[in-house]
């Protein structure tokens, strides 16, 4: 079959809500019929609010890591700042300032939004996180977390990050965002990646 030839599936009926959370995390179930088939097939599906993630380096040229116990993996991970919009009409850059503020103490940055948002799981998911870079960071105020959060900052030399992304991080976003931003990096900081990755 050639690309031009696919058509998206028909929708059939409305979703049937499974489970929900105050977080605003749902599972649901839903029909869809492919074109020129009478059969309808269920899937179920997961979606929560769109998030924001933030690859943020200060003005020492260091990755703002933020570590955190996680839940579903049941692991203290590395990860770069992120999390959710508080309504579904706040605009990304909004959420990833707030965040990146709240989770690192204080820091900001200028700000870049690194493309089109990137779906968690198309199959399973509508949810879509966007990536976004922050340079030159600096801490301007004290930020504030959220009470059922525990962060350690570390701050990490960006060509150990950019290694790191390629044999430790587990967090899918921050790859994502990472791999994203290295034009911008490549060219704000002359960065030889061919260097960062041989070794």
């Amino acid at each position: 079959m050639r690309i031009e030839e696919l058509v998206s599936w028909e929708k059939v009926g409305d979703e049937e809500t499974l489970a929900e959370d105050l977080y605003g995390k749902r599972l649901y179930k839903q029909g869809y019929r492919r074109p020129g088939d009478s059969h309808t097939e269920t899937f179920t599906h997961f979606s929560q609010r769109d998030w924001s993630v933030v690859l943020a380096i200060t003005e020492n040229k260091e990755v703002l890591v933020v570590w955190q116990y996680k839940q579903g993996c049941h692991k203290i991970v590395q990860e770069l700042p992120a999390g959710t919009a508080n309504f579904t009409d706040e605009k990304p850059e909004t959420v990833a300032k707030r965040e990146l503020g709240e989770e690192t103490s204080g820091y900001t940055g200028q700000f870049i939004f690194l493309g089109p948002p990137q779906f968690i799981a198309t199959r399973n998911s509508p949810t879509r996180f966007f990536s976004f870079l922050a340079l030159d960071c600096k801490k301007i105020k004290d930020g504030k977390l959220d009470k059922i959060e525990d962060i350690a900052v570390e701050k990490v030399p960006l060509e150990k990050w950019i290694r790191r992304c390629l044999t430790e991080v587990e967090e899918p976003s921050a790859i994502i965002t990472t791999f994203r931003a290295l034009p911008h990096l490549k060219k704000k900081y002359d960065l030889d990646l061919d260097a960062i990755f041989s070794t």
